[in-house]
């Protein structure tokens, strides 16, 4: 198996959650985006935690490379090169806050791309995605082809598989996750 680190821990979330997490995220990323620190009273932080508990995983390093490693044996993902990420053209956060929207939006724009990069020609979930913290975003059409492998893959293999603990866990997660647009990784 792959390195890993049993101490970093990954968290997955549904990119697209029901009401009202999907709000909570939005105050939250909004405010993340809009203050240098959160001036609500309780921080927006407090209730998008306590509402997308229920909408995520946690798994530690050595958790995420035994899927990893299981995914990669039934074709479920495939190695490829991190994108690039676009430069940060501020030299401060506070420049950051004070430039213009447009500015603001076009840089979001270029680095929501890079986290769902999806690379030409390949089927599946990219390796880099699993890996490494984000942020990445895993698309339902990606997480859609990994299922579609594995349900092509050698029974023997599969049953091994679903014979551990992790695994099942794993699985009920990408399905849940291919009706909700996916998942993120940070």
């Amino acid at each position: 198996m792959d390195g890993f680190d049993e101490g970093v821990e990954f968290s997955l979330e549904w990119e697209e959650l029901p009401e009202p997490a999907a709000s909570a995220r939005a105050r939250y990323e909004d405010c993340l985006e809009h203050h240098l620190d959160c001036p609500h009273a309780p921080h927006c932080r407090e209730p998008y935690e306590a509402l997308v508990g229920e909408y995520r995983m946690v798994l530690d390093g050595h958790q995420l490379g035994v899927c990893r490693e299981a995914m990669r044996r039934t074709g479920m993902s495939h190695p490829a090169d991190e994108p690039e990420f676009p430069d940060w053209p501020f030299a401060t956060t506070a420049e950051w806050y004070a430039a213009p929207q447009p500015v603001r939006d076009a840089h979001k724009a270029a680095d929501l791309a890079a986290r769902a990069h999806r690379v030409p020609g390949m089927a599946g979930i990219p390796e880099f995605k699993v890996r490494e913290s984000g942020p990445w975003s895993v698309g339902a059409q990606e997480v859609g082809e990994a299922l579609a492998r594995y349900a092509a893959a050698p029974a023997a293999v599969r049953a091994e598989l679903e014979a551990g603990p992790l695994w099942p866990l794993w699985l009920d997660w990408l399905r849940e996750t291919a009706r909700r647009g996916g998942f993120r990784v940070d």
